[in-house]
Protein backbone atom coordinates (compact mmCIF):
# COMPACT_ATOMS: atom_id res chain seq x y z
CA UNK A 1 0.00 0.00 0.00
CA UNK A 2 2.83 2.33 0.92
CA UNK A 3 4.56 1.65 -2.41
CA UNK A 4 1.39 2.54 -4.29
CA UNK A 5 1.13 5.87 -2.43
CA UNK A 6 4.77 6.66 -3.16
CA UNK A 7 4.25 5.98 -6.87
CA UNK A 8 1.22 8.30 -6.89
CA UNK A 9 3.24 11.05 -5.20
CA UNK A 10 6.00 10.66 -7.78
CA UNK A 11 3.50 10.89 -10.63
CA UNK A 12 1.99 14.02 -9.09
CA UNK A 13 5.45 15.55 -8.78
CA UNK A 14 6.22 14.76 -12.40
CA UNK A 15 2.87 16.23 -13.48
CA UNK A 16 3.57 19.46 -11.59
CA UNK A 17 7.01 19.78 -13.22
CA UNK A 18 5.52 19.07 -16.68
CA UNK A 19 2.75 21.60 -16.11
CA UNK A 20 5.26 24.25 -14.99
CA UNK A 21 7.47 23.66 -18.01
CA UNK A 22 4.50 23.79 -20.38
CA UNK A 23 3.44 27.14 -18.87
CA UNK A 24 6.83 28.60 -19.77
CA UNK A 25 5.81 28.07 -23.40
CA UNK A 26 2.05 28.56 -23.24
CA UNK A 27 1.96 31.85 -21.31
CA UNK A 28 4.19 33.77 -23.80
CA UNK A 29 2.22 32.20 -26.64
CA UNK A 30 -1.06 33.34 -25.09
CA UNK A 31 0.25 36.87 -24.47
CA UNK A 32 1.69 37.05 -27.99
CA UNK A 33 -1.64 35.99 -29.48
CA UNK A 34 -3.37 38.65 -27.39
CA UNK A 35 -0.97 41.40 -28.54
CA UNK A 36 -1.05 40.48 -32.23
CA UNK A 37 -4.82 40.12 -32.10
CA UNK A 38 -5.29 43.65 -30.81
CA UNK A 39 -2.77 44.98 -33.33
CA UNK A 40 -4.70 43.25 -36.11
CA UNK A 41 -7.90 44.96 -34.95
CA UNK A 42 -6.11 48.31 -34.98
CA UNK A 43 -4.65 47.58 -38.41
CA UNK A 44 -8.08 46.85 -39.87
CA UNK A 45 -9.45 50.09 -38.42
CA UNK A 46 -6.50 52.06 -39.78
CA UNK A 47 -6.93 50.52 -43.24
CA UNK A 48 -10.43 51.98 -43.38
CA UNK A 49 -9.23 55.35 -42.07
CA UNK A 50 -6.46 55.75 -44.67
CA UNK A 51 -8.89 54.74 -47.44
CA UNK A 52 -11.36 57.42 -46.34
CA UNK A 53 -8.63 60.04 -45.96
CA UNK A 54 -7.23 59.02 -49.35
CA UNK A 55 -10.60 59.60 -51.02
CA UNK A 56 -10.74 63.06 -49.45
CA UNK A 57 -7.15 63.85 -50.46
CA UNK A 58 -7.79 62.70 -54.04
CA UNK A 59 -10.75 65.06 -54.28
CA UNK A 60 -8.64 68.08 -53.43
CA UNK A 61 -9.13 68.38 -49.65
CA UNK A 62 -6.19 70.39 -48.32
CA UNK A 63 -4.96 68.83 -45.09
CA UNK A 64 -2.83 71.88 -44.35
CA UNK A 65 -6.00 73.67 -43.24
CA UNK A 66 -7.57 73.50 -39.78
CA UNK A 67 -10.94 72.17 -40.94
CA UNK A 68 -9.63 69.11 -42.81
CA UNK A 69 -7.14 68.44 -39.99
CA UNK A 70 -10.04 68.38 -37.53
CA UNK A 71 -11.94 66.05 -39.87
CA UNK A 72 -8.94 63.70 -39.99
CA UNK A 73 -8.70 63.69 -36.20
CA UNK A 74 -12.42 62.99 -35.85
CA UNK A 75 -12.23 60.19 -38.42
CA UNK A 76 -9.28 58.75 -36.48
CA UNK A 77 -11.00 58.90 -33.10
CA UNK A 78 -9.34 56.42 -30.76
CA UNK A 79 -5.91 56.81 -32.38
CA UNK A 80 -5.11 60.25 -30.88
CA UNK A 81 -4.07 61.93 -34.13
CA UNK A 82 -2.89 65.11 -32.38
CA UNK A 83 0.42 66.94 -32.18
CA UNK A 84 1.20 65.17 -28.89
CA UNK A 85 -0.63 61.90 -29.56
CA UNK A 86 0.59 58.45 -30.51
CA UNK A 87 -0.29 58.54 -34.23
CA UNK A 88 0.70 60.42 -37.37
CA UNK A 89 -0.83 60.52 -40.86
CA UNK A 90 1.28 61.40 -43.91
CA UNK A 91 -0.25 62.69 -47.15
CA UNK A 92 2.01 62.54 -50.20
CA UNK A 93 1.69 63.29 -53.91
CA UNK A 94 4.05 61.43 -56.24
CA UNK A 95 4.68 61.76 -59.96
CA UNK A 96 7.23 60.55 -62.51
CA UNK A 97 9.75 63.19 -63.66
CA UNK A 98 9.59 63.83 -67.40
CA UNK A 99 11.94 65.78 -69.68
CA UNK A 100 9.68 68.84 -69.40
CA UNK A 101 10.10 68.71 -65.61
CA UNK A 102 13.88 68.57 -66.06
CA UNK A 103 13.69 71.62 -68.32
CA UNK A 104 11.68 73.47 -65.66
CA UNK A 105 14.15 72.41 -62.96
CA UNK A 106 17.06 73.76 -65.02
CA UNK A 107 15.72 76.97 -66.61
CA UNK A 108 19.12 78.13 -67.90
CA UNK A 109 19.66 75.03 -70.02
CA UNK A 110 18.59 74.39 -73.61
CA UNK A 111 15.07 72.87 -73.54
CA UNK A 112 14.99 69.16 -74.31
CA UNK A 113 18.65 68.57 -73.61
CA UNK A 114 18.74 68.31 -69.82
CA UNK A 115 19.25 64.98 -68.12
CA UNK A 116 18.48 65.54 -64.44
CA UNK A 117 19.06 63.21 -61.49
CA UNK A 118 15.47 62.02 -61.18
CA UNK A 119 14.53 61.79 -64.86
CA UNK A 120 12.11 58.86 -65.27
CA UNK A 121 11.82 58.26 -61.51
CA UNK A 122 8.83 58.79 -59.21
CA UNK A 123 9.34 61.82 -56.96
CA UNK A 124 7.44 63.57 -54.18
CA UNK A 125 5.72 66.81 -55.10
CA UNK A 126 4.41 67.39 -51.57
CA UNK A 127 4.29 65.69 -48.17
CA UNK A 128 1.84 66.83 -45.47
CA UNK A 129 1.83 65.63 -41.86
CA UNK A 130 -1.13 65.48 -39.50
CA UNK A 131 -0.64 64.31 -35.93
CA UNK A 132 2.50 63.81 -33.89
CA UNK A 133 5.41 64.69 -36.19
CA UNK A 134 7.82 63.86 -33.34
CA UNK A 135 6.47 60.34 -32.80
CA UNK A 136 9.25 58.02 -31.63
CA UNK A 137 9.27 54.33 -30.82
CA UNK A 138 12.11 52.86 -28.79
CA UNK A 139 13.93 56.16 -29.23
CA UNK A 140 13.69 56.08 -33.04
CA UNK A 141 11.64 58.59 -35.04
CA UNK A 142 8.89 56.84 -37.05
CA UNK A 143 7.02 59.92 -38.30
CA UNK A 144 8.13 59.48 -41.90
CA UNK A 145 6.89 57.93 -45.10
CA UNK A 146 7.93 54.42 -46.02
CA UNK A 147 9.04 55.90 -49.36
CA UNK A 148 11.41 58.49 -47.94
CA UNK A 149 11.71 62.01 -46.55
CA UNK A 150 11.96 64.60 -49.34
CA UNK A 151 13.32 68.12 -48.82
CA UNK A 152 10.25 70.28 -48.12
CA UNK A 153 9.58 73.98 -48.46
CA UNK A 154 7.64 75.94 -45.84
CA UNK A 155 4.32 74.99 -47.48
CA UNK A 156 5.27 71.27 -47.37
CA UNK A 157 5.80 71.05 -51.13
CA UNK A 158 8.96 69.96 -52.94
CA UNK A 159 10.50 72.63 -55.16
CA UNK A 160 10.72 72.06 -58.91
CA UNK A 161 14.50 72.15 -58.69
CA UNK A 162 14.57 69.46 -56.01
CA UNK A 163 12.05 67.32 -57.89
CA UNK A 164 14.40 67.23 -60.83
CA UNK A 165 17.84 67.21 -59.25
CA UNK A 166 17.71 66.10 -55.60
CA UNK A 167 17.98 62.33 -55.13
CA UNK A 168 16.28 62.67 -51.73
CA UNK A 169 13.10 63.79 -53.51
CA UNK A 170 12.82 60.41 -55.26
CA UNK A 171 10.08 58.23 -53.77
CA UNK A 172 11.86 55.20 -52.40
CA UNK A 173 15.38 56.66 -52.45
CA UNK A 174 16.25 54.64 -49.34
CA UNK A 175 15.85 51.41 -51.31
CA UNK A 176 16.77 52.69 -54.76
CA UNK A 177 15.23 55.20 -57.16
CA UNK A 178 12.56 52.76 -58.33
CA UNK A 179 11.23 52.00 -54.82
CA UNK A 180 7.73 53.42 -55.39
CA UNK A 181 7.59 51.92 -58.88
CA UNK A 182 7.73 48.49 -57.26
CA UNK A 183 4.43 49.31 -55.56
CA UNK A 184 2.69 51.27 -58.32
CA UNK A 185 3.90 51.99 -61.86
CA UNK A 186 2.90 55.51 -62.88
CA UNK A 187 2.56 56.65 -66.47
CA UNK A 188 3.52 60.07 -67.78
CA UNK A 189 1.17 62.75 -66.44
CA UNK A 190 -0.30 60.54 -63.71
CA UNK A 191 -0.27 61.58 -60.06
CA UNK A 192 -0.43 59.17 -57.12
CA UNK A 193 -2.10 60.20 -53.85
CA UNK A 194 -0.63 58.31 -50.90
CA UNK A 195 -1.93 58.31 -47.33
CA UNK A 196 0.08 56.50 -44.66
CA UNK A 197 -0.73 56.17 -40.97
CA UNK A 198 1.55 55.06 -38.15
CA UNK A 199 0.27 54.26 -34.66
CA UNK A 200 2.59 53.61 -31.72
CA UNK A 201 1.43 50.76 -29.49
CA UNK A 202 3.68 50.74 -26.39
CA UNK A 203 0.83 49.31 -24.31
CA UNK A 204 0.63 46.34 -26.68
CA UNK A 205 4.20 45.16 -26.49
CA UNK A 206 6.12 42.26 -24.99
CA UNK A 207 9.87 42.98 -25.17
CA UNK A 208 11.71 40.37 -27.17
CA UNK A 209 8.51 38.70 -28.34
CA UNK A 210 6.06 41.05 -30.07
CA UNK A 211 8.44 43.08 -32.25
CA UNK A 212 8.34 46.84 -32.83
CA UNK A 213 5.34 48.33 -30.98
CA UNK A 214 3.66 50.02 -33.93
CA UNK A 215 0.96 49.50 -36.54
CA UNK A 216 1.26 50.81 -40.12
CA UNK A 217 -1.35 51.20 -42.83
CA UNK A 218 -1.42 52.93 -46.20
CA UNK A 219 -3.69 53.59 -49.15
CA UNK A 220 -2.69 54.70 -52.66
CA UNK A 221 -4.95 56.26 -55.26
Amino acid sequence: MRNILLKRDRRRGVAIVEFTLSMLFLIPLLLGTFVFGFRLVRSLSMEQIVRDLGHMYLRGINFRNAGPIQNAQTLSAGFNLTSTGDSVAIFSQIKVIQQSDCDAANPLSVPGTVHCTNLGNPVFTEEIFVGNTSLTINGVSVAKSAFGSPPLQADQTVSVANQGNNALAAAGHTVGPTGFAKVLLLNSGELAYVVEMINGTPSLSIPGLSGTPQVYARSIF
